[in-house]
């Protein structure tokens, strides 16, 4: 069952920020569409709709903070902390040498709180993976971990991970992509 009104998916269609195809991902694993991220979070109404998405599956919650370790999921938690209800503060975290970190003056935003993470599309997982350390680190309580789409594995820290277009296009590991095995060539994607 898809996770979005296929409306939506209709819409990201026709405004070229989901194309069909056949894919292979720069960190692993091949499917049957593409996301254009960048052009997707520059499109009000498009990152509206997929934000209310992603807040829908944790409307029962209590999410207190949406806490992203990415600039590109900077704009996504925004929208995703405001359709929740009550709304949730959001934590931007700060690029650094050794990955994402969070300033110390909105640490307050973590310390004891129910954290929904969210990131526009988990990659590898390993910036999720230092992120969701550095929060339970400062006493956070990672609640779940959203993003658009997930190339990663489907639990990240032992959390399960809501990839909101994962259920309408699988990403296949391992030799297992059925467009391969019927000997179709895939274009690689840009990330």
């Amino acid at each position: 069952m898809s996770r979005i009104d296929p409306r939506i998916v209709a819409d990201l269609k026709r405004e070229n920020l989901l194309i069909d195809g056949h894919w292979s991902f720069l960190h692993g694993g091949h499917s049957a569409g593409l996301v254009d991220r960048d052009h997707l979070l520059s499109d009000p109404v498009a990152a509206s709709h997929m934000a209310y998405a992603l807040a829908k599956a944790f409307f029962v919650d209590h999410i207190e903070t949406v806490a992203t370790p990415s600039i590109w999921g900077a704009g996504l938690a925004l929208l995703v902390g405001g359709f929740l209800d009550p709304k949730a503060k959001i934590a931007y975290a700060t690029p650094s040498g050794l990955g994402p970190t969070l300033a110390a003056q909105i640490e307050d935003l973590v310390r004891g709180k129910r954290l929904l993470l969210v990131d526009n599309i988990i990659r590898s997982g390993e910036t999720m993976t230092g992120f969701n350390e550095l929060v339970e680190g400062l006493g956070g309580e990672v609640i779940g971990i959203a993003t658009l789409w997930n190339l990663a594995e489907p639990e990240i820290a032992g959390h399960p991970v809501f990839g909101l277009l994962n259920t309408d296009y699988e990403v296949y590991r391992d030799g297992t992509c059925p467009m391969c095995l019927a000997g179709s060539t895939a274009e690689m994607a840009p990330y």
